[in-house]
């Protein structure tokens, strides 16, 4: 009897213990950490959970808006009340996403909350909000917090107080924004211990000059996505800037002074930019690259220097691009393979002795159509006399999205996998010319995509296609014999 009293006790203290709720215990700071990765209406629900959950959404220092499915006015009530029974002395995040209209008098006493409690990381995105009459023009005492680490701003107007004072700001990014007269430079030159710096679609036509002379930024990204928005001419002026990104077009409009201390560059175009590549792309901005370790282009640039190389008539461009050697350790290159752009990769990589990894990734370019001639499937046989001393550094190279371009030939039927090789015969060429000319090439990675349309038995097909491709790529001649190569 007693026995089984103990046993029954046993069993009852093995099922609190089962119930015992484990997250409720956790230390405060480590509960509201968590809590941060939620957006404020799932940090809201929370409530009902437990006993201690009840008020602990009040007192969260990451406060999370995002675009709701709602009302413009009871998405932006549920802004405002969450703000105003919010009980925490301190705030590390506010992130507010939502439509603005006329609310000029709430989002100034959002801002103000967030300030009165030390602010570090400000998120603030007007999205819909489009003519600059009825943008908001963000409340100048966001730039006398001394709390700011991160300030990100989208879709609204921007009028500089005469007095700075952002001493903590380490990463600022801009979109949609319209500036004063010279107000970036002040701006810029305020913010001393600013690491990354971001402009996504801006207006620059006040600020010709771009002048970024903070030792701290290392990151400059600018992206834009209307090339015919701003014609004024930007000169960037950014001596200690080791990274630059740039999306969209890095047009004709902006001119390079100083960038010296570059290490990285990525030059990806935007999805609208392609048949205008040669007319914005500013191709003696290249001599400003020949430090430059980690490079990233995308087809536009590739395209715009195979028009200069074919060009018979001399020219300022061509002139200033056959002087360049770049130095460059890493290349990644985003194109088709297609005829436009083979003198291009051609030059990049005649013209890069020290690369030692190449990244390929195959995309269908649009405006062009597939071809197989002769004169392009022996393009790779007769460039091999001018590398014979060349990619003599080359250790590691990587294709992907390998057969995307027949994956996307929907005026051609392919009955046949003979079919499908014929239509990879360029692609598989400039492997051949890697393999022959890459002395001390180390792997070779070739990477197909998944979803390729074979028609009837369609994976026997991409079975016995990948056999062939594998067979042909192994039999190829090597000028590396340690080369280890892998398709799949």
């Amino acid at each position: 009897m007693e026995g089984t009293k103990r046993k029954r006790k046993k069993m009852e203290d093995h099922d609190v213990v089962e119930k015992r709720d484990c997250l409720a215990e956790l230390p405060e700071p480590l509960l509201h950490h968590i809590l941060s990765y939620l957006t404020m209406k799932d940090v809201i629900r929370t409530s009902v959970l437990a006993k201690r959950w009840r008020y602990t959404w009040l007192y969260v220092p990451c406060l999370t808006f995002p675009a709701l499915k709602k009302t413009r006015s009871e998405e932006v009530a549920f802004i405002n009340k969450s703000l105003l029974v919010h009980k925490g002395s301190k705030v590390q995040k506010l992130d507010i996403t939502f439509k603005y209209h006329t609310e000029a008098g709430l989002v100034d006493s959002w801002i103000q909350f967030a300030l009165t409690r030390n602010v570090n990381q400000l998120y603030l995105d007007f999205r819909g909000c489009h003519s600059l009459k009825s943008k908001y023009t963000l409340h100048d005492t966001i730039f006398r917090c001394r709390s700011l680490t991160v300030l990100s701003v989208k879709r609204c107007m921007i009028k500089f107080p005469v007095k700075i004072k952002l001493g903590s700001l380490k990463t600022l990014s801009f979109e949609e924004v319209n500036f004063d007269v010279g107000a970036i430079n002040n701006l810029l030159s305020s913010c001393s211990i600013l690491e990354e710096l971001s402009f996504t679609a801006c207006n620059f036509a006040n600020n010709p000059d771009l002048v970024i002379m903070n030792s701290g930024v290392k990151t400059l990204k600018i992206r834009e996505e209307n090339y015919s928005r701003n014609l004024t001419t930007v000169e960037i002026d950014a001596p200690f800037i080791l990274s630059l990104e740039s999306e969209g077009i890095f047009s004709k409009r902006y001119v390079i002074k100083r960038m010296e201390s570059l290490r990285s560059v990525s030059f990806v175009c935007s999805k609208t930019c392609w048949e205008l590549c040669s007319h914005f792309t500013n191709l003696e901005n290249l001599a400003y690259l020949c430090h430059v370790k980690d490079l990233r282009m995308c087809s536009c640039y590739i395209q715009a220097i195979s028009s200069t190389e074919n060009q018979t008539q001399d020219c300022r461009e061509k002139h200033v691009i056959d002087l360049i050697s770049f130095d460059v350790t890493c290349l990644w290159i985003k194109a088709g393979l297609i005829k436009s752009e083979l003198p291009g990769i051609a030059y990049i990589l005649s013209h890069s002795p020290n690369v030692e990894t190449l990244i390929i990734s195959i995309d269908k370019i649009r405006g062009e159509e597939d071809t197989n001639n002769f004169r392009e499937n022996e393009y790779w046989k007769l460039q091999e006399p001018k590398f014979v001393n060349l990619l003599c550094n080359l250790k590691d190279v990587k294709i992907y999205n390998f057969m995307k371009n027949v994956r996307l030939l929907d005026s051609k039927p392919m009955s046949t996998t003979d079919d499908f090789l014929a239509h990879l015969r360029n692609d598989m060429n400039f492997l051949r010319f890697l393999l022959k000319n890459s002395k001390a090439l180390e792997k070779m990675t070739v990477t197909t995509i998944k979803k390729v349309n074979f028609g009837r038995n369609s994976k026997s097909k991409k079975r016995m296609l990948l056999f062939q491709l594998t067979q042909e790529l192994q039999a190829f001649p090597r000028a590396s014999q340690a080369a280890q190569i892998s398709f799949n």
